[in-house]
């Protein structure tokens, strides 16, 4: 056996033969490749030449793309529940198993990323292994919420749920949170994150709370808005590579030959649907700005308003943005990531003003941070469901966007 170093102590290592290494290095080589352009857009021959192999050479490994996808999920899961298993034999008391658990998952995602296949390319698995990964991560929100509970049996298992889930999510993140961060700083910043969250106190929701009503897509009489629109729908539901052009003629009441008179492409139609999703948040952020009158007003309308999008209809367009914008041309993504900047701006200007003491990048690794979470929890029916979760999501925001431990410091 061999030891993989962490803050923590160290985490045993199974010793790998010679065939066993090389099939590593072929997985760690598509985890990048998938991380970085895409699980869709990768192949076998650009596998194999990452590790110096031929195309078929990669076959002696692994019958094709889809088994390494499986085996580098698999192996992310492995590594995840070394940490469990290290926290709980280490550890004293929960709090202690807790915090070494948050420690070891802040080092493999800030000094591996082994966050972004996890969080987006999933979804390219097949039914039983989708459902095999969701019930891991349920795994690992509840072994979070646990622990929360145990160290603080003031928090209801009910609230540790959220808790757990996003904790868990601003680790999935952390490809976007990173930015220039450096990893000791990227670490400690994850740590004050998740401080925060778990001891953020949630509002307690009305007596007359309801759940959120799920957004109901209007049917626009418009044709080219009615291909827009269902196949945003479509997109969300399946994933932009996996829906045909057919699909959204089909779904659309039109034949595939009107459809290309109004559009050129379903490329057309993700970037006609990101634009809007990114220009439309700048717009009605911008509203809501005009009525803030300080700083702290600034970054509460900013939560607000994301919010509110996120639990409404256009709560589907951010979900495609963080899957599916690696789809477009290269021309196509900078420009959309620009009007990305903008906004982040606005969230990085409140927070540096509030906070005195952050860096720009550190004020954007928070304001990243939020939106993450934000984003993600909105997606999980389960949570989105919960009375008052619109209340839940801005505390948990403020908290996020302000952790104690780094403007105290």
């Amino acid at each position: 056996m061999t030891s993989r170093p962490n803050r923590g102590g160290t985490i045993p290592v199974p010793t790998t033969t010679r065939g066993q290494q090389r099939s590593e290095q072929i997985v760690r080589a598509a985890a990048f490749l998938f991380q970085e352009t895409g699980y869709q857009n990768v192949s076998i021959d650009q596998i194999g030449a990452a590790v110096g192999l031929t195309g078929p050479a990669v076959y002696r490994h692994f019958k094709g793309k889809y088994g390494i996808l499986v085996r580098a999920l698999r192996d992310q899961v492995d590594l995840v529940e070394q940490l469990t298993l290290h926290a709980d034999t280490t550890g004293e008391t929960p709090a202690q198993q807790l915090e070494l658990f948050l420690d070891g998952l802040a080092d493999i995602t800030a000094n591996g990323d082994e966050s972004t296949l996890w969080r987006r390319e999933q979804r390219h698995l097949e039914v039983a292994e989708q459902h095999e990964m969701v019930d891991y991560f349920r795994g690992f929100r509840d072994y979070i919420a646990g622990k929360i509970v145990a160290a603080d049996p003031t928090v209801t298992p009910d609230r540790a749920e959220l808790l757990g889930f996003a904790v868990l999510t601003v680790f999935s993140n952390t490809s976007t949170i990173r930015g220039n961060l450096q990893p000791d700083r990227l670490i400690q910043l994850q740590k004050a994150v998740f401080h925060a969250i778990i001891s953020c106190p949630l509002p307690e929701p009305a007596p007359d709370a309801q759940p959120e009503r799920k957004p109901v897509p209007w049917r626009p009489a418009g044709r080219r808005e009615r291909i827009i629109e269902v196949s945003t729908q479509l997109f969300d539901e399946r994933g932009f590579y996996d829906v045909r052009i057919d699909d959204i003629a089909r779904a659309a009441e039109m034949s595939v030959a009107t459809l290309y008179q109004h559009v050129s492409g379903k490329a057309q139609v993700l970037r006609a649907i990101l634009e809007r999703g990114a220009e439309g948040l700048l717009y009605v952020s911008a509203d809501a700005l005009a009525m803030a009158g300080n700083a702290h007003e600034a970054l509460d309308a900013l939560i607000r308003v994301y919010v509110r999008q996120a639990l409404g209809i256009h709560g589907r367009i951010m979900h495609i943005l963080t899957r599916d914008l690696l789809y477009l041309s290269e021309d196509e993504q900078v420009s959309l990531r620009e009007t990305q900047r903008e906004y982040v701006a606005e969230w990085v200007d409140a927070i540096r003003t509030l906070s005195g003491n952050l860096s720009g990048p550190e004020a954007r690794a928070l304001a990243h941070a939020v939106i993450g979470v934000l984003t993600d929890v909105t997606q999980a029916p389960d949570l989105r469901a919960r009375p008052g979760i619109g209340d839940e999501l801005v505390a948990l925001a403020h908290a996020i966007a302000l952790p104690t431990e780094l403007i105290d410091s």
